[in-house]
């Protein structure tokens, strides 16, 4: 009898296991190669544990109709929201990035980032978003214009405080909003009409607001013990309207992490910005303090205390300045760049700080290089030694 409990438990969990298994097996999944052009399996360990910083780009499409109300293959990113997954920190950070917001596209030119994906889909998506943000993307998910509203009703949909009445009609995305003010229980569809009503002063920034809204009120209730029922319902919905350069392992080992999260299940914030006309304009400084806490868990503190030093080996002149600016940009206020006293074999970050999560971090922004540590010594800062090996990460993008 003393087994009897859980035997049961592993029992139940194999069958529930093994129906999430055989619904995850329907989502497109990549195996290959990836949207960014590479796969970060260093972060993923056995079993089911995330080892490393994964920063995942959300894409949601949108549905474009002709006069016939025909469905054009034409589609744009809806919704962009660049998800980091942080087990150094155990939470989960999120920036969303407002359809209309100035960019420049790769080979495209300056535009609405929406337009990205129009132009060349996931790939020149992330490209583009690594370039606005200066932030490595891992991977993407690409959720269709149904997806959001069949993942609400998977869960019985949920509960929102309608802030005033919302009527539109949208013929060239062919769809309708229609609700009441006041807090209410919406079903998939009704959700979808509410964060994409757009016909406010606000505009596009309404629009992100009530979608953090949704999210966040989503996220809560997917973690409620309650949800679990409809875990398979939940994974199917998502099954079916998702493609994705994640494999079906790392895609678990990201739910798993999710679920154990501990304290605030999510940090959710719209990329730093103002109106302008046609756009929404970022903001360079603001977008670096929210980027180097959001996505290199560096603190104002952090960024100001401690010194940089980079010091060029690699034989190509410039590549010291180029690491130094890119360092620079994330906030560090001193960063100093001289020549190296001998040569270096391969690229290493000496941390003297005492603070090794930072120089990790500063080790991933420079595209993923090795960290000694050394006793920290008084005053004692990060020196940066750039080997021919740095050319490709830094000079090369």
């Amino acid at each position: 009898m003393v087994w009897a409990v859980p035997v049961g438990v592993l029992v139940a969990g194999g069958l529930a296991l093994g129906i999430y298994l055989y619904i995850l097996s329907q989502v497109t999944v990549g195996t290959g190669e990836t949207a960014a052009g590479r796969r970060n399996v260093e972060a993923f360990g056995w079993p089911l544990r995330l080892t490393g910083r994964v920063n995942v780009l959300l894409i949601g499409i949108d549905a474009t109709l002709d006069n016939r109300r025909q469905v054009l293959n034409v589609a744009r990113a809806d919704t962009l929201v660049l998800i980091s997954f942080d087990p150094d920190r155990e939470r989960i950070t999120a920036l969303s990035i407002p359809r209309d917001t100035r960019a420049e596209i790769p080979r495209h030119g300056v535009t609405k980032i929406n337009a990205s994906y129009a132009y060349g889909g996931p790939r020149l998506t992330v490209k583009t978003v690594e370039r606005l943000l200066g932030v490595r993307v891992d991977y993407y998910i690409k959720l269709g214009p149904e997806s959001f509203a069949r993942l609400v009703d998977a869960v019985g949909g949920i509960e929102i405080d309608v802030e005033k009445d919302m009527r539109y009609t949208d013929s060239w995305a062919g769809f309708t909003v229609d609700l009441k003010k006041g807090r209410q229980r919406l079903n998939g569809d009704q959700v979808a009409g509410y964060i994409r009503f757009r016909h406010d002063p606000m505009g596009d920034i309404g629009r992100v607001k009530r979608q953090h809204q949704v999210i966040m009120t989503l996220v809560r209730q997917l973690k409620q013990p309650s949800t679990l029922l409809a875990g398979p319902k939940l994974l199917g919905a998502f099954a079916r309207n998702a493609q994705t350069d994640l494999t079906r392992a790392e895609l678990m080992t990201l739910g798993v992490f999710a679920v154990r999260a501990r304290g605030e299940p999510l940090r959710l914030e719209t990329l730093p910005g103002n109106f302008a006309a046609l756009y929404w304009e970022p903001d360079p400084a603001r977008i670096r303090a929210v980027v180097a806490d959001f996505f290199y868990g560096l603190s104002e503190e952090d960024l100001k205390t401690i010194p940089v030093e980079v010091q060029n080996a690699s034989g190509v002149p410039g590549l010291g300045q180029q690491a130094a600016s890119r360092i620079a940009a994330l906030g560090f206020k001193t960063v100093t760049v001289r020549a190296a006293e001998g040569p270096v074999e391969v690229t290493t970050i000496v941390d003297r700080s005492g603070s090794p999560r930072v120089a990790r971090a500063l080790a991933n922004a420079l595209g993923g290089f090795a960290v000694r540590e050394e006793p920290p010594a008084p005053g004692g800062g990060i020196t940066v030694l750039l080997a021919r090996d740095a050319v490709a990460k830094i000079a090369g993008p």
